[in-house]
């Protein structure tokens, strides 16, 4: 696990290399949310920027009953509405992609039927388990930031495409 080696490498790191274990597991685990909450962070960033090009895209591509290449060439028509229902759909996957970065933890729900909270310290199976969820959450974003750069790129050519024919 890249994600729990560089939190636990980082923890001893802050701590000092002698010191105890269970400061290392506690600081790791710490550096394992940090981690988690910005990608929370930045996931509601970007669902709000696909919020924005998927409602302008359905309208022109959807709602809108006028042609906005009226008086283009075929070629322009046909790349105009290529690229009008690319972008959608690529909008519209991102946030498919970016729904499950967003992931609401258990101290947010409360504690699970028959669990005792006390004052357990993280164990590194639950480090290594939290690095696994950090390294999916990352893969999907990187997939659902792309496909958001697709749409937004998508969208400003075929704004482009509309403007100059």
């Amino acid at each position: 696990m890249i994600a729990a080696g560089r939190a636990l490498a980082m923890a001893r790191r802050e701590v000092g290399e002698g010191a105890p274990q269970e400061r290392v597991l506690i600081n790791a685990k710490d550096h394992l949310d940090s981690m988690l909450s910005t990608l929370d962070s930045k996931t509601s960033a970007l669902l709000r920027f696909n919020a924005i090009v998927v409602a302008a895209l359905a309208y022109l591509v959807v709602v809108r009953a006028t042609d906005p290449f009226a008086g283009a060439n075929t070629v322009i028509k046909a790349a105009g509405m290529f690229v009008g229902h690319l972008s959608l759909v690529a909008s519209v996957v991102s946030c498919g992609f970016a729904f499950p970065v967003i992931g609401i933890g258990r101290e947010f729900l409360g504690a699970l039927p028959g669990e005792d909270r006390g004052s357990r310290l993280p164990e590194e199976a639950e480090i290594e388990a939290l690095g696994k969820v950090v390294e999916r959450r990352v893969t999907l974003y990187r997939w659902a930031w792309r496909l958001a750069v697709t749409g937004g790129s998508g969208f400003a050519i075929l704004v482009g495409l509309a403007t100059i024919h």
